[in-house]
């Protein structure tokens, strides 16, 4: 004790250059497992660089170059497909008057053209009613919600068009047609409605509205409607194709022989050997035609159908691809609008 009193000041130094001795390995442990990670990040770097220097094709600056361009193709092509999809059409002021009177116009217009082409409609859902190209609700109700008269005028041109495509082809008759639901009083999956409803895919800009035709005809004539879909201003995707060979009879009725009468006997002989009637056949004889004889009754009738083609039952499950407003502005090269642009404005 005497001894620490008299070099209390080295005491306290000593003390002091321990403890600083104590907080200098604690941080050297600690800066070495920092370092110990930054090595194991820089090597991970080192080989993700490796990597890529040794990819193929090598990201050289003509590499760079290429790709822009690629992408600049893509672009292109990009932008020359979205113009093939086809366009809403607009409506002005559209009303529950309007849209009533566009609807009567149309089915009036598809009626005259079915009975021009001589194609057979359905009969309608009421007694003695025509049939109303699934609009059968909307011709009955006196009011109909503003929000749905858009997507409705939309439907109906889409089904008038449709309708054309199958009179253009002179398909036999029309069974039915079936679209998706649109607002709350129409219960899909119930009547002329199909259960898949209208959807909209946000990476195109498009929305996708399903329909259903079911019509009978002959082969030619679904030929032609192939035909008229591909060559359609519309973007028609066929989604489904279903034929029904229940009513077709291909299998050919036997030939019924017709009984052999001495004179046709006469005629197999002659042209078996050769000859003609009054020729002379053998000892220099020469033989007479045998005088006509009435043919004897047969079981069959002359004239008789031995193959006869019955329509086909089709059923198309297609669906009509459209580009919404941003990315018909996208496809035309148009500026958008400003409310377009900030849709907060």
């Amino acid at each position: 004790m005497p001894w620490i009193r008299k070099n209390l000041a080295f005491v306290i130094s000593l003390s002091v250059a321990l403890l600083l001795l104590i907080a200098g390995t604690v941080y050297l442990f600690v800066a070495q497992e920092d370092a110990d990670v930054a090595n194991g990040g820089l090597e991970a770097k080192k080989t993700e660089y490796d990597a890529l220097v040794k990819r193929e094709p090598f990201p050289n600056v003509k590499n760079i170059e290429l790709a822009k361009v690629e992408q600049k193709r893509l672009a292109e092509l990009k932008l020359k497909a979205r113009q093939t999809f086809s366009k809403a059409p607009k409506f002005e002021a559209l009303d529950d008057a309007s849209f009533k009177l566009l609807l009567s116009r149309t089915i009036a217009d598809l009626e005259q053209e079915a009975d021009r082409k001589g194609v057979k409609l359905p009969v309608g859902t009421g007694t003695g009613s025509k049939y109303s190209f699934t609009f059968d609700t909307q011709r009955k109700e006196l009011r109909l919600a503003p929000s749905t008269l858009e997507p409705l005028a939309l439907a109906l041109t889409d089904i008038s068009n449709l309708s054309q495509i199958l009179f253009a082809s002179r398909i036999h008759s029309l069974i039915t047609i079936k679209r998706s639901a649109i607002g709350t009083n129409e219960t899909a999956g119930s009547g002329d409605l199909l259960t898949k409803k209208t959807t909209t895919n946000s990476v195109v800009g498009a929305f996708v509205c399903a329909y259903e035709l079911q019509f009978q005809c002959f082969s030619t004539e679904l030929a032609e409607v192939f035909n008229h879909l591909v060559s359609a201003p519309n973007a028609y995707v066929l989604k489904m194709v279903n034929i029904d060979h229940s009513s077709i009879e291909s299998a050919e009725a036997p030939a019924t022989p017709l009984p052999m009468t001495p004179a046709m006997g006469m005629m197999n002989m002659y042209s078996r050997y050769g000859a003609r009637p009054g020729m002379g056949m053998g000892m220099g004889m020469g033989m007479q035609p045998a005088p006509p004889q009435a043919a004897a009754p047969t079981s069959g009738r002359l004239g008789e159908i031995v193959l006869e083609q019955k329509p086909l039952k089709v059923t198309l499950g297609l669906e009509l691809v459209r580009l919404n407003a941003d990315a018909l502005a996208a496809a035309s090269g148009a500026p958008k609008s400003p409310r377009q642009q900030d849709p907060k404005r």
